[in-house]
């Protein structure tokens, strides 16, 4: 019979063994001591934060900072905000766009207007980035979830921030962070959740669209597979997002996913991201062009084919709007050329549909060729310009001076571009799902044969702007239903039309600005940056 000390032997073995796993994951990861130390006198020769506190290391996890998007407005905010309130803190970006730091915050003055200081800035370069870069054809989300963690291990590897702040939404690095060290606090801003029951209520309901192959779609029994693919991702994404000590979403959609996997309502909370409202509002509501203007990334998921069908069908429905077949397509810079207020040049005769956006790879960029392609083949190429990362003084003439903006995204967890549309004075027409419905775009008007305001409910809105019931925008659904409202947005007439610019403005700049988000994000990261104080102190 085995003794009492053997089974106590065995029984110590198997306790040590998550220990001893943890150790050597540390030793991997991390490096030794001799190296980290190497890392950061690296970093601190580089970098020249305020001496008057002790210096601490943010470290943003964002492989994409030169993207252009919605999601770099928020973490450049961030930085800036940081840069200002906490001067000694040093912003460590984990970037895998291999650009140097003064081209890079070069481009961010360009993109978004921000005066980064670089003396506080330091550019960690990851190699790894293929692992979330790369498209899998099957497993899309774990395999990519899983790269997450080899780059997040790289990037840690490299740097060894003392809080670790995620800007994209890669929750499955949380539990290598905490087991890598429990003192780096854990600080996620949520864009959009990676699994939510929406995705997993589409495969069930055997619907298809971007994330569910029709091939799929169209097989109970792939069907019936995908669904519990999804229900084990989805309770992986929840203990992985339970690991985050301080959790900020984007929208009140987002914010209710996130609550329900995470669960973590009480450091759950909703801080609309930053909009350039400012200097958008400055734009005149008067005298604008016939373009319908549209500004998001060329992903698959902004839907920007929706846009072309609609345009395509408002012409056919509408044909007074289409421009002869006898007349050549304008140039883009003679287009440009009427934006800058030539008095040489025409005005627009026709309406243009203009889709701007930022490419991240060659996969976005042939998404952008294919939507040329499309309109060619509706017929309608002659009214479509597609603009690939254009810069951002570029984007601003096109809002200062388009008429209607249009956004397609289904279930857009907030939309940025939305509201800069709005403030800058354009009708602007979203999806009817998650954030422009529920954040952004309240009141609205929907798709129905009577949509727009009266021409009396106009004027007095314009004598009583604080009505809160008036709409501040369209929302649509089917391609049907966008070329509907591209024609009320159209056929309006100069009060209701005016009204409903005024009260976009309106509603974008009294609920979104970079000032708002600057203000609530310092309230949640003052606590992060008074632990940290306490934790030095002992």
């Amino acid at each position: 019979m085995p003794s009492l000390l053997y089974y106590a032997l065995v029984i110590g073995v198997v306790l040590a063994v998550p220990a001893v796993l943890t150790l050597v994951i540390q030793y991997i990861v991390l490096g030794t001591l001799s190296h980290r130390n190497s890392c950061k006198q690296k970093l601190a020769s580089s970098t020249k934060p305020s001496q008057n506190h002790r210096v601490y290391y943010a470290g943003f996890f964002h492989p994409y900072p030169n993207a252009g998007g919605g999601g770099e407005r928020v973490l450049w905010t961030m930085i800036k905000a940081i840069q200002e309130k906490y001067p000694f803190i040093v912003s460590v970006i984990y970037s895998g766009d291999n650009i140097d730091r003064d081209a890079l915050l070069g481009n961010v003055k360009a993109k978004f207007g921000l005066d980064i200081n670089p003396n506080t800035v330091y550019i960690v370069e990851l190699k790894w980035r293929s692992w979330v870069d790369h498209k899998y054809p099957r497993l899309t989300l774990m395999m990519q979830s899983i790269g997450s963690l080899m780059l997040a291990a790289e990037a840690i590897h490299q740097f060894v921030p003392d809080v670790f702040i995620d800007t994209v939404g890669y929750a499955f690095t949380y539990p290598l962070v905490n087991l890598l060290s429990s003192n780096i606090p854990i600080i996620a801003y949520t864009h959009y959740p990676t699994i939510s029951s929406d995705m997993q209520t589409m495969v069930s309901s055997r619907e298809s669209g971007f994330n569910n192959d029709p091939r799929i779609a169209a097989s109970p029994t792939l069907t019936s597979l995908k669904s519990a693919y999804y229900r084990m991702l989805a309770h992986a994404y929840a203990f992985s997002g339970s690991f985050a000590d301080m959790v900020m979403t984007n929208s009140s959609w987002t914010h209710g996913h996130i609550v329900k996997l995470f669960d973590l309502p009480r450091t759950t909370n909703v801080v609309y991201p930053p909009c350039d409202t400012a200097a958008l509002a400055e734009f005149s509501l008067e005298n604008r062009q016939k373009v319908i203007m549209s500004l998001a990334q060329f992903r698959p998921e902004k839907n920007h084919s929706l846009q072309v069908e609609a345009f395509a069908k408002f012409l056919k429905e509408h044909p007074r709007y289409k421009a002869p077949e006898s007349k050549p397509k304008p140039a883009l810079k003679d287009i440009l050329h009427v934006l800058e207020g030539s008095k040489e040049a025409k005005l627009i005769e026709y309406p243009l549909l203009v889709m701007i956006g930022g490419a991240r790879n060659i996969e976005d960029e042939a998404r952008a060729e294919s939507l040329r392609q499309l309109a060619k083949s509706l017929e309608v190429s002659s009214q479509v310009y597609v603009i690939v990362n254009a810069p951002w003084s570029q984007v601003q003439l096109w809002l200062k001076h388009s008429s209607i903006g249009i956004h397609t995204m289904r279930d857009e967890h907030f939309g940025i571009n939305i509201v800069e549309m709005m403030a800058a004075g354009l009708l602007t027409i979203a999806h009817n799902s998650a954030g422009p419905k529920l954040d952004i775009i309240s009141p609205a008007i929907g798709a129905s044969e009577n949509a727009l305001p009266s021409e009396s409910q106009a004027q007095a809105y314009l004598k009583a702007p604080e009505d809160k019931n008036f709409p501040v925008g369209m929302v649509a659904t089917t391609a049907d239903e966008f070329a509907q409202m591209i024609a009320c947005a159209i056929g309006a007439n100069d009060s209701v039309e005016k009204a409903l610019r005024s009260a976009a403005r309106i509603a974008a700049t009294t609920k979104f600005s970079e000032a708002a988000f600057s203000m609530a994000f310092c309230r949640r990261f003052t606590p992060v940056v008074r632990w940290l104080d306490s934790q030095s102190h002992e």
